[in-house]
């Protein structure tokens, strides 16, 4: 990829000097040419000045076709990779007679969970066993890499458990609708990103019926 990158930014700039070069020289040798015709009265300083413009004319629409052809290429990759994106599979998908949630309270119960990813063999951690009732805060403090966000990944199910379960309000989290059991959860990120618009505008991104007063409630 990086010497993919590099190629393509050494040829984008050798052909935009190339390009900035040969339109300087078309100026010198009409410049110079001009010079000459004006000495031998075949034309004067008005003529020199209008071909000068027309030529200036002409190049410009060259510079902005190359610039747009470019621009479209770029579109059309970001579109394809798009498209493939899009085309993927979700490994984690909604059971056939998977439930959504009512009159949630919030508790939250791991049961000898176990987690590893699908490309290795070492468990990130296994018997995990943790009771969150509704209401209560809860922080999980270790080293880097041990697998914080990991777990509270599990909840909405960003992965599967390898082992285990995991229960909102008693029930297994692979037995609720995935839009249903994410649009309970809060996420709050590390890095927080803000859209463009008013604060409220933002809180109210992640359910766009919220009234005002569940928006302050929220706050």
């Amino acid at each position: 990829f990086v010497d993919s990158k590099r190629n393509s930014y050494w040829n984008m700039a050798a052909f935009h000097s190339g390009l900035t070069l040969f339109t300087g020289l078309i100026n010198v040798a009409v410049i110079a040419g001009g010079g000459l015709f004006i000495a031998y009265k075949i034309i004067n300083v008005g003529d020199l000045l209008t071909f000068m413009l027309y030529i200036n004319n002409l190049i410009d629409p060259v510079k902005k076709l190359i610039s747009f052809t470019e621009q479209f290429q770029n579109g059309m990759t970001g579109f394809d990779r798009f498209y493939e994106i899009m085309s993927i599979q979700p490994d984690i998908v909604d059971k056939p007679k998977a439930i959504g949630l009512k009159d949630v309270r919030g508790d939250i119960e791991f049961r000898n969970v176990a987690f590893k990813y699908n490309d290795t063999s070492t468990e990130v951690f296994k018997n995990i066993n943790l009771k969150v009732k509704a209401g209560d805060y809860m922080a999980l403090v270790g080293s880097s890499g041990v697998g914080k966000t990991t777990m509270c990944s599990l909840i909405p199910r960003f992965y599967e458990v390898t082992e285990g379960s995991i229960t909102v309000d008693g029930i297994d989290v692979r037995d609720i609708k995935l839009r249903s059991l994410r649009k309970n959860i809060g996420i709050v990120q590390q890095d927080v990103y803000l859209f463009a618009g008013t604060v409220m505008d933002n809180i109210r991104y992640g359910r766009l019926d919220a009234t005002e007063e569940e928006i302050i409630e929220a706050a």
